[in-house]
């Protein structure tokens, strides 16, 4: 059992301006298999359990008083008369403009707000300034405003069957949410976030979904705790939780057929764009927002067959064109012109989630995302690349690990590569092995093993030219 302190319970502000002064302190006893301590100290109804000792619990205890002592001029309102909805907000509004997924986290914040129906983060990408090499680029990724509360959010057009399933689906976990986004931050305890954890599962939600819903909570309480000096908050109520096995590697590469056909249906599409857009996606391993938000004409270099991305996940890359992303640009050029600071398309995610969703219903495909055309461009060129590092400088990935999520290469690929090349030690093979010999398609068919149920004398099996053989010596 280790030492570990549950969430606090803060007494009403109108008492502790009552008091002026702690209550007597109170001692350590039994609690289940541990030790726990309860205190009222300015205002703030203290509750410490699981301690392995007494006097562990006490200097917890003497701890949580001197972290209130500490705190001198707490922001906002307080953990006791700000919601969770309204802690996020104000938390967006601080923190937001320098993340580069801020538009995803705006997403997760705006439902809690919409529930407790106050005003919407609206975030917009700032113009990328100038770089030079006395000024770097801004680190200000985004201008985030408020709007006015919408009861219902806007969807976009093609995706309302989709995002009504997701409102059916999800109509309970919507409940819990909404309750908890309208509780004062001091009030929430790990029990009400499991429940939620534990709902979002019932619904179907994934263990992916779940886990950045709890990150986003999680971050939150620590950023109160640490940047708006809320004491009282003893305890994140988004850690030590329950969680589903986070396992989101996938693996998803289709056949050349289902590509195929997936091709047919998306060069159907009415807007022009979308077809070269996701070609060109298909063939470099983008992300989709490098493409539609950081690339513009002037980082095409034709020549060198370069992309330059001035910005990425990963900050500033390189990226390679193959003859197939080099077609691409060209339709776009076609349709776009080339104007240096114009961007390459003018797509957005939105379109071309709905086209890619519709294109492959159309071509019986199922379970697959636009994400995954940076799977597929990675695991055909790892097949005949030289080495990994040739594939992380088409990512743009750091690791190794990172890019063996996403270049899926099999013992048959090995295989393949080996039936198209020579023999890796030829010279040594062939003085090894005596010219003329092969295996027999019998032999080969059984699996025998060399020498097995056969007389010594018996004249050797032919192996083939890929077989290092070494003479056998018999004891007599």
């Amino acid at each position: 059992m280790t030492e570990s302190s549950s969430s606090s319970s803060p007494a009403s502000v109108s008492s502790a301006k009552s008091t002026g002064a702690p209550r007597a302190p109170s001692q350590p006893y039994r609690h289940g298999k541990g030790w726990a301590i309860r205190r009222s100290y300015k205002g703030y109804s203290l509750f410490l359990s699981g301690y392995r000792s007494a006097a562990g619990a006490s200097r917890a205890m003497r701890q949580k008083q001197q972290d209130i002592d500490d705190q001198q001029n707490p922001a906002g309102y307080g953990p006791e008369r700000t919601t969770l909805a309204q802690a996020m907000q104000d938390y967006a509004m601080e923190r937001l403009p320098f993340k580069k997924g801020a538009v995803q986290e705006a997403r997760r914040i705006n439902v809690y707000l919409r529930s407790a129906g106050l005003s919407l983060l609206d975030v917009q990408p700032v113009p990328s300034a100038k770089e030079t090499p006395s000024r770097p680029a801004a680190s200000t990724y985004f201008e985030v405003s408020l709007m006015p509360h919408q009861l219902e959010r806007e969807i976009p057009k093609g995706l309302g069957a989709h995002r009504r399933a997701q409102l059916t689906a999800n109509a309970k976990t919507d409940q819990l949410r909404a309750a908890l986004a309208t509780t004062p931050m001091a009030d929430i305890s790990r029990e009400l976030i499991q429940r939620l954890v534990d709902q979002m599962r019932k619904d179907g939600n994934s263990a992916a979904t779940i886990d950045l819903e709890r990150s986003a909570l999680r971050v939150l309480f620590n950023h109160a705790r640490s940047h708006w000096r809320w004491a009282a908050l003893c305890d994140n109520p988004a850690t030590h939780l329950k969680m589903p096995r986070l396992d989101n590697q996938r693996s998803r590469v289709p056949s050349d057929q289902q590509l195929s056909r997936l091709a047919q249906e998306l060069a159907r599409c009415r807007n022009r764009q979308l077809a070269p857009t996701l070609a060109l996606l298909a063939e470099t391993a983008m992300r989709a927002s490098e493409p539609l938000s950081h690339a513009r004409w002037k980082d095409v270099n034709w020549t060198e067959r370069i992309l330059m991305l001035g910005d990425s996940k990963n900050g500033k890359r390189a990226v390679p064109l193959s003859d197939g992303a080099l077609q691409a640009l060209r339709a776009l050029s076609a349709l776009n012109g080339q104007e240096p600071e114009a961007p390459i398309t003018t797509a957005t995610y939105d379109a071309l989630a709905a086209a890619w969703r519709r294109a492959c219903k159309r071509a019986g495909l199922v379970d697959l995302h636009i994400h995954d055309l940076r799977h597929i461009c990675a695991t055909r060129w790892a097949r005949v690349m030289p080495n990994v590092l040739h594939v992380m400088a088409l990512t743009g990935h750091k690791t190794f690990v990172s890019v063996q999520r996403y270049a899926h290469v099999d013992a048959q690929d090995v295989v393949g590569i080996m039936r198209n090349a020579s023999a890796i030690c030829g010279p040594l093979a062939a003085t090894l092995v005596p010219a003329g010999t092969s295996a027999s398609p019998a032999s080969q068919a059984a699996g025998a093993a060399p020498g097995a149920g056969a007389d010594a004398s018996a004249p050797e099996q032919a192996m083939g030219s890929n077989v290092l053989a070494f003479p056998q010596r018999w004891r007599a």
